[in-house]
C-alpha cells in the first residue's frame, strides 16, 4: 500500500517551524542549507522551446526554495536556470560548468573547488550569524541502475550490488573529499548534492523490513571513513523508507531510495533538524525531492 503524503500545507508548516527567526531577532547562530537537483534546468525547462515556459519552470522552482527559508543551495541538473532562479530568489549564483551550482542570500566567497566541473563547485560562505564554511555542491554519477528499474536487483547478493557499484565512483568520491579538506584549510565542510547512491546506514539490520537486505553501500561508507555526518540521518536515526527517499516523487513505480545528501565535517557546526521535502503547489517540479537541514554554530 503507498503511504499517505503530506500535503503542501504541512510542508510548509514544517518548513516554517524550522525556518530560523527573522534577522535581527534573538537566535541561534545558524544557517539552513539546501540540496536539490532540479531536473535539467528546473522541471526539464531546458527541454521546453518557449522562453515564457521555462521561465515559468524556473519561478516554481525559485518558489519551493523562498519557502523552504533556506540560507544556501546546492544545486544539482542547473543547465541554464541557475541565473533566473538566483535572480528570483535576490541571491548570489556560482556555477562551475553546466551541473553544479551554488546560490546564496549571502554573497559567496572565494571558490574552492576541486575535481571536474560537471561534478563539483566549491567556494567560501561567511553567515552574519554563523562561522565561515566551505560548501561544497556535488554529482556522482552512476554506473549501475540500482534504484530506478524495479527488477535490477533480482538475484543480486549485497556482495554483488557493492561490487557492481563500481571502484570509478569511489575514485570520484575520495578525490573531491580529499581536494576539499586542503581547500578549506580547516574551515568547516558542508559537502551536499546528489550521489546517486543509497546509504548504508538505510540498509541496515534494523530496516531489513523495509529495504530486504542490508547493503555497505561504499560511497557513503566512504564519506562517512572521511569523517562527515549525514546530516538527515543524524537528525532522523530511525529509517523510514518511505518518509526519507528523495528518489523519486515523480516515478513512484521506480525503486524508492534516499540518493540526495547532506554531509558535514567540523565542530563549529552541528546538525541540528532535516527534513526531506516533495510537494508543492501542481505538480512537485523535479524528479528528486530536497533535503533541507539546519546547521547550529557550537
Amino acid at each position: 500500500m503507498k503511504p499517505p503524503r503530506l500535503s503542501f500545507a504541512l510542508i510548509v508548516t514544517i518548513a516554517s517551524a524550522l525556518a530560523a527567526p527573522a534577522r535581527g531577532e534573538e537566535a541561534p547562530r545558524g544557517v539552513r542549507v539546501m540540496t536539490w537537483n532540479i531536473w535539467r534546468g528546473g522541471d526539464r525547462a531546458m527541454d521546453d522551446a518557449d522562453p515564457a515556459a521555462k521561465l515559468a519552470k524556473q519561478r516554481r522552482v525559485a518558489q519551493v526554495i523562498r519557502d523552504s527559508g533556506a540560507d544556501v543551495v546546492a544545486m544539482v541538473e542547473t543547465y541554464g536556470g541557475g541565473e533566473a532562479i538566483a535572480g528570483e530568489l535576490g541571491f548570489h549564483f556560482r556555477p562551475r560548468g553546466t551541473n553544479v551550482s551554488i546560490l546564496s542570500r549571502w554573497p559567496i566567497g572565494r571558490d574552492l573547488s576541486v575535481y571536474k566541473p560537471f561534478h563539483c563547485v566549491g567556494a567560501v560562505i561567511e553567515p552574519p550569524d554563523a562561522p565561515p564554511f566551505a560548501l561544497y555542491s556535488v554529482w556522482i554519477h552512476y554506473v549501475d541502475d540500482v534504484w530506478t528499474d524495479p527488477r535490477s536487483r533480482d538475484g543480486r547478493s549485497p556482495g554483488q550490488l557493492v561490487a557492481d557499484d563500481g571502484p570509478s565512483r569511489l575514485d570520484e568520491v575520495r578525490a573531491i573529499l580529499a581536494g576539499a579538506e586542503e581547500k578549506a584549510n580547516g574551515l568547516p565542510l558542508i559537502v551536499a548534492g546528489d550521489f546517486n547512491s543509497n546509504s548504508h546506514l538505510d540498509y541496515t539490520e534494523a530496516a531489513r523490513d523495509q529495504h530486504g537486505m542490508v547493503v555497505p553501500w561504499p560511497v557513503t561508507r566512504e564519506i562517512e571513513a572521511a569523517g562527515y555526518v549525514d546530516a538527515y540521518r543524524a537528525c532522523n536515526p530511525t529509517v523510514d523508507r518511505a518518509r526519507d527517499r528523495t528518489w523519486s516523487p515523480r516515478f513512484p513505480e521506480q525503486i524508492q531510495d534516499r540518493i540526495d545528501f547532506i554531509f558535514s565535517k567540523g565542530d563549529a557546526l552541528r546538525p541540528a533538524s532535516a527534513v526531506r521535502l516533495d510537494e508543492a503547489e501542481g505538480v512537485w517540479p523535479s524528479d528528486h525531492a530536497a533535503v533541507v537541514a539546519d546547521f547550529q554554530a557550537r
